[in-house]
């Protein structure tokens, strides 16, 4: 793996991680809707530069809903 895929893994965990923590710091159930849900109003607020961590974010959880 290049080193630009393996920056782009680790930012894609980094914000699936942060949302996963977020809920549950908030006794959310850890389901996948609430998950992307979360990162998809987290995308919303977040700055430009980091918008498309959380679009990856978000298509990598379908791509392995999907998958299975």
């Amino acid at each position: 793996m290049s080193d630009e895929k393996a920056e782009n893994m680790d930012d894609i965990n980094a914000v699936i991680g942060h949302a996963v923590s977020c809920l549950l710091k908030s006794d959310q159930p850890l389901q996948l809707d609430h998950i992307t849900a979360l990162l998809k109003q987290q995308e919303e607020a977040a700055p430009v530069q980091l918008k498309q961590d959380y679009v990856n974010a978000m298509s990598k959880i379908a791509e392995k809903c999907l998958a299975s």
